[in-house]
Order: structure tokens, then sequence, then C-alpha cells
């Protein structure tokens, strides 16, 4: 009944010449438009959590435990999502997964017992974080059934802003629910996540009546026939690219997914770059907030939730700045894109550690935030999107799947259960360093993953 539910939608006739040239911008935008929404959805209801760090009464250990079972379910989910995705209708696997991440979140909040009890958080954040993996594929799918090759990266990056302003919008949802539940700090605790979570289910409403699966599904010509100009080079897939539908799942994972070694220098540079992403961001409310005795900056709570969006704010910059340098000055090398951001980020890194502590200095931990969100989101951005130009696009949901498998399994985890345990046991120094290595690594796998071919 459920593969019934997602079946892709045949193709309807072909629309008169004046129609096309009406409806097909008019689509363009519409889908993108509901991408954006929904994956800004997604991540209203994915990491309360590392918000709620500063304010949770647990362990750095506790709390990255809960964080780390959603992630790791995130990353197996998002290759197998990927996967499905490949073969389904966006139209309803984009909302579906969306509707039900915030029925979840609900529930955390509704049930009783769910804020109090580590396993059973754990357990609610380990379904969450599987639902959660039906946000990026379709998104990923949309953009190389709907957008040329050349202009991709333009309409990729607006599409990625959406984790940032998701990610931003998260702490003010989450302080809205603290604020409509009283002064009962389990109420509190309980509203910044069903408040989340009903917002998202509206959100999922929405995002059904404005996505369309493929350009042929509404009687519009496929995108390399509507925009021949953007194919004007050899493309990668030729011949060999067979369609998703008939080529079949284990097929496109024995084709084009395990034989690909620059995709797979490309995940394992995901994972290294969802270190510092996560290590940062899900940590700087508990780093803000902790005193300087314990190595923490030591300010207070709320402003320490401020952290969380300031980093958020800063990707936006970030990956604006990294689509248009990608495109101006490296032609399309998103390797050579990623070590230019990275070296900038371990720098930034170290100077957010010495930082003296105290709230006298909150305003330059912010500053170095936001710089360090610019710094990370504009290769954090390139992760999916390079792994989309290393397939055809058939394969297109596969490949990003695979490297956010290995982003999230490989990289949020460690930096969320690893750091919470390293806190803990061995102080925020020892996190730190951690963070530069993994910088470097990332370097070193970026540019094992540079493909020539694929620059302009």
């Amino acid at each position: 009944m459920f593969k019934k539910l997602l079946a892709p939608p045949g193709k309807k006739p072909l629309l008169p010449a004046a129609e096309i040239k009406k409806k097909y911008p008019r689509y363009r935008m519409q889908v993108l438009l509901s991408i954006f929404i929904g994956y800004m959805g997604y991540y209203f209801v994915r990491n309360t959590t590392s918000i709620l760090s500063g304010i949770l009464k647990m362990s750095a250990t506790q709390i990255g435990l809960i964080s780390c079972a959603s992630f790791v379910a995130y990353g197996v989910s998002k290759f197998v999502m990927g996967l499905v995705s490949d073969e389904s209708n966006s139209k309803i696997f984009l909302p579906i997964g969306l509707l039900l991440s915030g029925l979840v979140n609900i529930l955390i909040g509704v049930l009783p017992n769910i804020v109090t009890s580590v396993w059973l958080f754990t357990i609610m954040y380990l379904i969450n974080g599987w639902l959660q993996g039906m946000g990026y594929p379709p998104g990923a799918r949309t953009l190389v059934y709907w957008f040329g090759d050349k202009e991709r990266i333009k309409y990729s990056t607006l599409w990625n802003l959406s984790h940032n302003v998701g990610g931003a919008l998260a702490p003010a949802l989450a302080g809205a629910g603290l604020a409509i539940a009283g002064t009962n700090p389990l109420s509190q605790t309980k509203a910044a996540y069903w408040f989340p979570g009903l917002v998202v289910c509206v959100l999922a409403v929405l995002v059904y009546f404005l996505q369309e699966d493929t350009p042929e599904s509404v009687g519009l010509p496929a995108i390399e026939d509507y925009k021949p100009e953007e194919y004007n080079r050899k493309k990668k897939e030729s011949k060999t690219d067979v369609p998703a539908q008939q080529l079949g799942i284990g097929e496109t994972v024995k084709t084009y997914i395990l034989p690909n070694h620059k995709l797979m220098w490309a995940s394992l540079y995901g994972a290294f770059v969802y270190i510092l992403r996560y290590g940062i961001v899900s940590w700087a409310p508990k780093f803000l907030t902790t005193s300087a005795a314990e190595g923490g900056k030591g300010i207070n709570s709320a402003a320490g939730m401020g952290g969380f969006s300031f980093f958020e704010i800063g990707g936006i910059v970030g990956m604006l700045l990294a689509g248009y340098i990608s495109a101006k000055i490296f032609k399309n090398s998103k390797p050579l894109t990623n070590v230019a951001f990275l070296i900038i980020a371990i720098i930034l890194i170290g100077v957010y550690w010495f930082i003296p502590a105290g709230q006298e200095y909150m305003l330059l931990d912010y500053a170095i935030l936001i710089l360090l969100g610019c710094a990370i989101y504009g290769p954090v951005m390139m992760i999916g999107l390079y792994a989309m130009e290393l397939v055809p696009k058939s394969a297109a949901g596969a490949a990003s799947g695979l490297t956010g498998t290995f982003s999230y399994i490989g990289g949020a985890a460690v930096a969320t259960l690893l750091i919470g345990v390293i806190v803990d046991h061995f102080g925020w120094a020892a996190a730190f360093v951690l963070f530069g290595f993994s910088g470097i690594a990332a370097i070193i796998c970026t540019l094992l993953s540079r493909d020539k071919s694929l620059e302009f």
C-alpha cells in the first residue's frame, strides 16, 4: 500500500508550445519553493534537544546519546530513503516525511515521561531521525529534474539556505513553546517539542500543494529539451544513464554508487565536515553556558540558545558566498572551494576557543559563531551537490543519500555522543583538538574527490 502511495506519476501528454513557455518558469519556481519550505520545516524539529542542551537537566553524555540516536538513524535513512526517493513521487514523498516527523515531536511533548526518561527520549529520537531522512533526497531529485547543469549551482544554493533559515528559526519556535507553557519547567520543555511539531504539520500540507514530481508529470518537456544550452558539454551519464525506475535499486547501487571512488572520498569528506558542523552548533548552547571554571564561556542560558541561531545565520552568507566563489572563481570546482573555506574555519575554531570567558565577551563569541557558520556551511552545502554531479541524474537521490549516511553516522554521531563523552571526561580543550584534526582530514578527502571533468 505504501509503495502504491509513493509510486511516481506517469507522463502526461505534452502541452502546446505556448502553454509550455508560460507554465515551465512558474512550475520551476513553485517546486523550488516547495523544497525550500519543506526542508526548512524538517529543521524546525531536527535539533531541538541540542537547542535545549543548556537548559535540560542532563549530562553532556546523556544529551549526546539522544542526539546521536537521531543522527545515526538519519544517516542510515538518508541513504535508504535516497534509493526509495529515486523511484517515488516527490509530491507525496517530501510532505509525508515532514508530516510524520512533526507528529513524532508532538508526541514527545504530549506523552508523559518521554522528556524525563533518557531511554524513551532516545527511542523517540531514533524514530524522528529516520523520518528526517525523507527530507533531503526528494529535494535533490527535484533539482536535477527541474534545473539544468550550469544553473543548478545557483538554485541549489538557494535551496540549501533552507538549512539555515530553518536552523535559525528553530530556537525561536522552541522559545515560543517555552513562553506559552507558563513557568513550570517540565511543561516548558514539552511545549518546546509539541509547538514546533504542530507548525511542521501545517507546512507539510502546504508543501503537498506546491510540489510536483517531474516536468513530464505535468505535461512539460524534460529539462534537457527545455534548456538545451545547459547541456553543451559531454554528459557523464550519456548512453549509460538508464532511468532508475528501469534499473532498480540494487543495480543503481552496483552500477553508479559502489564503484565510484570519487563519490566515496566525497562521502568521507562529508563525515569530517559534519564533525565540525554539529560539533560547533550542537554544543554551542552548552559550551556558552558552562561556567568558566569548567572550560566554558559562562554566559546565561537564554544567551546560550542564541549561539545556535547565530551560527545558522552565518551559514546563510556562507552558502551564498560558496556558490558564487565556486561558479565564478573556481569554475565549478567544489573541492577547491571547500579547501578555501575549511582553512578559514580551522583558524576561526582556534579563535573561538581562546576568546576569554565571561558575559562581557558574549558579542565577540556571537561574531565568531557567525563567521564559523559562514566558513563551515559553504563546505556543508557542497557535499550533496557534488555527489549529484558525480553520478547520472537517475541516481542523484542515492548519491546524496550515501553522503548523508557518512555525514551523519561518521560525522554527526561523533560530534554528539563522542564529544559529549570527551567533554565529561577530558574537558572542552580535547573537543577543540578533535575539531582541528577533522578540518585537516576534510581538506585531504575533498582534494582526493576532485573530478576535473566536472569543471567548466
